[in-house]
C-alpha cells in the first residue's frame, strides 16, 4: 500500500511501500549502464533502496534521485562560490550561467520524478535528456571561458554520469 506524505515530486521518497529491496535487480539494472559502480554505489547508498526499492520503477526514481540531489548540492556549490567579492568578471558569468542550468537541471529532475510516477517512460526520457543538455551547456561554457574551475568540472562530470545511468535503466524500463 502507498501512503504519501506530499504532494511535490519530491514527496515520493516519504511513500511507504510493504516489500524489501531486491539487491540483485539493482545489480541487474545498473550492470547496463557506463558507470555500474556510480549506479550501485549511489542507489544502495540511499536509505530508501532498503525498503521502497522492491522494483525496477522504484529503483529509476532513486536513480533520478540521486541525480537530483546532486545537482542540488552542485548549485549550492555556485551560490556559495558567487558569494565571493574577489571573483574574476568571467568567473563569475560561467558560475551565474551553470547556476541557473542546475536550477533548471533540478527542475527537469523533478519533472522525470512525476513522469515516472505517471509510468510515462517516454516523458522521462525527455526530462532526463533535458537535464544533460543543461549541464553540458555549463561544461561547455566553463571550458570555453576563462574561469574554469576544477571542482566544478568534476561535479559536471558525476551529474552526467548520474543522468546518463537513469537514462539507461529507463531504456530498459520502456
Amino acid at each position: 500500500m502507498k501512503q504519501f506524505t506530499g504532494n511535490s515530486p519530491a514527496s515520493f521518497l516519504s511513500f511507504s511501500i510493504g516489500g524489501n529491496a531486491d539487491s540483485s535487480l539493482i545489480s541487474d539494472l545498473c550492470k547496463h549502464c557506463d558507470d555500474p559502480k556510480l549506479c550501485l554505489s549511489t542507489i544502495k547508498s540511499r536509505p530508501e533502496s532498503g525498503e521502497f526499492a522492491a522494483t525496477s520503477n522504484q529503483i529509476e526514481i532513486i536513480a533520478i534521485s540521486v541525480a537530483s540531489s546532486d545537482a542540488s548540492a552542485t548549485s549550492a556549490y555556485i551560490k556559495e562560490n558567487l558569494s565571493h567579492e574577489d571573483l574574476e568578471p568571467a568567473t563569475e558569468a560561467t558560475f551565474e550561467d551553470c547556476q541557473k542550468n542546475y536550477q533548471d537541471a533540478v527542475e527537469q529532475l523533478d519533472d522525470s520524478i512525476s513522469a515516472m510516477l505517471a509510468d510515462a517512460h517516454a516523458d522521462v526520457d525527455v526530462w532526463l535528456h533535458a537535464a544533460i543538455s543543461a549541464i553540458e551547456s555549463c561544461a561547455t561554457e566553463l571550458e570555453s571561458r576563462g574561469g574554469n574551475d576544477a571542482e566544478l568540472s568534476k561535479r559536471n562530470e558525476v551529474f552526467l554520469k548520474l543522468c546518463k545511468n537513469a537514462l539507461v535503466i529507463n531504456k530498459m524500463l520502456s
